[in-house]
């Protein structure tokens, strides 16, 4: 049994090191104030509604899928589940991930500002910056999130992050040019240089899409920081999801994640509900259900419960009061289940506390 708060640390240590995916989910970005799913789903219900009645031409289809939304909003159900009930037309679709991007895309450009102008540390930063430096391979982030804030602090850190999408002013998603990105010449001798991999930087996989990516006629996929017109290429929750997930740039993003996922030798999972079905799946699967965890969020949910009960290795950290509680697997059995007063779910507490970082 545990005896004491050091041994929780230790086991917090190892993923620090080479070879740990971390999935961020939007926890993280809620702590930075970007909008989560509740004030989403009320920015949505007072906008789309407005101007699906001010447009013109509308079909039956768009109205019924729309009120059908709408209806289970107003009775309370989550965003993802109103979404999930009916397919809405691409008028609404269209008309969603525009007022998605209206709410998100105005914080987080307030947050860039802040980072660039050196007048504030995102929380992530003390975190990521115990990767530093990476050595026989890059540190692999996926994200659910569509913000980029998880660029922001690798801009702080003065890490590159290669999200796949390369080029100079316009950056084009483009993951067969991913190698000669990474390839550098290194000195052997005072005339010979050999070819050599550069893998200090952080590789970003967000498969739901991000308020930077814009597709263009034609199918291709740009990265374009503050755009001032277009509509965002992200995927929304609901029905329309699965469908979404198979076209591109998200196919491949999808197929990159399954990669991570398998050749990561362990997991931590940051303010992440665990509620992806396509991630869920590859997370699941007997070899990788083995691979020791770490979980750290402020909320519970029924996913995350049936994760930690389903994983022989899983160390799960979430709020309780003003510090957290800890429960802790190790070969199967539970070794510790307690309140500990430091707030370790914080993830600047959890970088300070447990990874020792300044």
């Amino acid at each position: 049994m545990l005896k004491s708060i050091d041994q929780i640390y230790e086991y917090i240590q190892q993923f620090g090191k080479e070879r740990t995916l971390i999935t961020i989910g939007s926890g993280i970005s809620a702590g930075e104030g970007i909008p989560g799913m509740r004030e989403l789903a009320k920015f949505l219900l007072s906008h789309v509604d407005q101007k699906i009645s001010e447009l013109d031409g509308l079909e039956s289809v768009d109205l019924e899928g729309w009120n059908v939304v709408k209806n289970e909003l107003k009775k309370g159900a989550d965003l993802e589940r109103a979404l999930s009930v009916v397919e809405v037309s691409p008028v609404v679709e269209k008309l969603i991930v525009e007022f998605t991007y209206s709410l998100i895309s105005s914080k987080d450009s307030e947050i860039f500002t802040q980072v660039f102008e050196n007048k504030y540390h995102l929380n992530l930063y003390r975190l990521l910056k115990q990767y530093i430096p990476i050595n026989s391979s890059p540190l692999t982030i996926i994200t659910t999130n569509y913000d980029c804030l998880i660029e922001y602090a690798g801009l702080s850190l003065g890490l590159n992050i290669d999200n796949l999408f390369y080029g100079s002013y316009f950056r084009k998603f483009d993951p067969s040019r991913h190698d000669e990105q990474h390839q550098r010449l290194k000195r052997i001798k005072k005339n010979s240089v050999v070819p050599a991999k550069d893998n200090n930087y952080i590789l970003l996989l967000k498969p739901h899409g991000s308020i930077d990516w814009f597709s263009r006629q034609g199918g291709e996929t740009y990265l374009i920081p503050h755009a001032v017109s277009g509509v965002p290429d992200i995927i929304t929750p609901g029905k329309n999801k699965w469908r979404n997930e198979r076209r591109e740039p998200f196919n491949t993003i999808y197929a990159k994640c399954n990669e991570a996922i398998d050749d990561a030798i362990n997991y931590l999972f940051l303010g992440y509900g665990y509620n992806d079905a396509d991630l869920q799946d590859h997370y699941s699967h007997r070899d990788n259900r083995i691979k020791p965890k770490l979980i750290v969020t402020m909320e519970l949910n029924p996913s995350l419960n049936d994760l930690f009960d389903k994983s022989p290795s899983c160390m799960l950290i979430v709020r309780s009061d003003a510090g957290s509680h800890i429960s802790w697997k190790k070969d199967g059995e539970k070794i510790c289940d307690m309140d500990w007063k430091e707030p370790l779910w914080q993830i600047n507490s959890l970088a300070e506390l447990a990874f020792r970082q300044d």
